[in-house]
């Protein structure tokens, strides 16, 4: 599997030629917890996202966001009991204009067994991306980052701290920081609705102001409609005036044993 999932990753970003490109996000909103897939176990998913409110104006380097349609495809496999990797594909469609390839990312995950009863979980994430030109800010970034998970009663809390700086670029690139978490309240058989933030703040020795910040909220359910399928609905309304204002996104998961 480790194998696949390598020549997967090395065939989709080989074929794309090598020019000045630059932090593709929005492609998935999902904050990571601390569960892995089991090994064995083979995961397909499809985060789509519509942005029904974004920036119209067009940029010297960025496509505009407005009527976009974002989409993710991963696959993902668990490689041991505390170790997972996944390889995902990227696409966009403008409202009025062809699909779009735009990029790869390739994610290795651990976490740390925890103790039988803890409500605790700990693990870390690490992924490599590449994205086209009008994309993102950097053509190849490498992006680390923690995950801490605690549970009370029904209620869940995640935080993912993560810190991203370009592989590529021709002058000193700063640290940037880009924090997500989610509160989620549990319900039913594998139900819950939660409340989502992502942000983008900028480097880490000096923020950015926060006009130019990224900051958004989402509100989700998410439910296991079969032991094989799982679906995520949620709503994301954007803080400030570098954010997509109004997003709708959506993420269907199918398991199965290899």
């Amino acid at each position: 599997m480790k194998r696949i999932l390598f020549v997967l990753f090395a065939a989709t970003t080989a074929s794309v030629s090598a020019r000045t490109a630059a932090a593709q996000q929005g492609y998935e909103f999902e904050v990571y917890g601390t569960d892995v897939k089991q090994p064995g176990v083979i995961e397909l998913e499809l985060n789509t996202n519509f942005v029904a409110a974004g920036p119209k104006l067009v940029d010297a380097e960025f496509v505009p966001t407005n009527h976009m349609l974002r989409s993710s495809f991963e696959l993902g496999a668990g490689l041991t009991r505390w170790l997972e990797a996944s390889v995902y594909v990227l696409g966009a469609r403008q409202s009025s204009g062809p699909s779009s390839y735009v990029g790869n990312r390739l994610r290795l995950t651990a976490v740390l067994p925890s103790t039988a009863g803890s409500p605790f979980g700990i693990g870390v994430t690490q992924e490599v991306g590449y994205a086209r030109p009008g994309f993102a800010e950097d053509r190849w970034t490498y992006e680390l980052s923690p995950m801490v998970s605690a549970s009370w009663g029904s209620l869940d809390f995640v935080v993912n701290p993560a810190f991203e700086r370009a592989l590529d670029a021709t002058e000193p690139h700063s640290v940037e920081f880009e924090p997500r978490g989610k509160i989620a309240r549990n319900f039913g058989d594998e139900g819950s609705i939660a409340l989502e933030y992502y942000s983008s703040l900028g480097p880490v020795t000096a923020f950015e102001p926060r006009s130019e910040q990224n900051h958004q909220l989402f509100a989700s359910f998410e439910k296991e409609l079969h032991e094989r399928w799982e679906f995520a609905l949620s709503y994301g309304h954007g803080l400030t005036d570098a954010s997509d204002r109004s997003v709708i996104a959506t993420r269907v998961e199918y398991k199965f044993h290899r």
